[in-house]
């Protein structure tokens, strides 16, 4: 019987709107700072890692690891041939290696960014290689491929902020 429906409205909650902010860190030793978003999660790497965070994402979590290497750090096509074997890939050229590469912006001047994806073992690295002056820090965050799309911006964000501001 309609008479006994009651309808009410409640004010919604903005919580929910709010973009989360973004919190300074900075690590020990190499000084690098950053920022990140709040969702993500400092864990413990290996003792290579100068940062390690899990990225919380709808299907999973991802694994973030910060390499910090002198000089080139062995330079991109070896880098990144590892890290496609890491995914059961072949190796590149580096002409298409390059072809893959996204040229991003960030506070250490210009660096490269790039998907590695293989869908037959649902397995993908989000990848930046970020050179400094005497250092190239190496990004991956690894993770399934259907998270790419949620965490990528975060991603470029995160490596766009990395500083020395010292």
């Amino acid at each position: 019987d309609s008479k006994n429906i009651r309808t009410y409205y409640l004010p919604k909650d903005k919580a929910n709107e709010i973009i989360p902010p973004i919190i300074q860190n900075r690590t020990g030793t190499s000084g690098l700072t950053w920022d990140k978003p709040n969702s993500w999660i400092p864990s413990a790497g290996s003792s290579m890692r100068i940062a390690s965070f899990a990225i919380p994402y709808s299907d999973g979590t991802g694994d973030l690891s910060v390499i910090q290497l002198s000089g080139t750090g062995g330079g991109i096509e070896s880098n990144v041939n590892r890290w496609r074997q890491q995914l059961d890939l072949e190796s590149q050229s580096l002409i298409e290696i390059e072809n893959n590469i996204t040229n991003r912006q960030g506070l250490l001047g210009e660096y490269s960014f790039l998907q590695i994806i293989n869908q037959k073992i649902d397995s993908a690295f989000l990848c930046a290689v970020i050179p400094t002056k005497n250092h190239t820090i190496f990004v991956k965050l690894s993770l399934q491929p259907n998270g790419i799309n949620e965490v990528e911006d975060d991603f470029i964000s995160f490596c766009s902020s990395l500083n020395f501001p010292n």
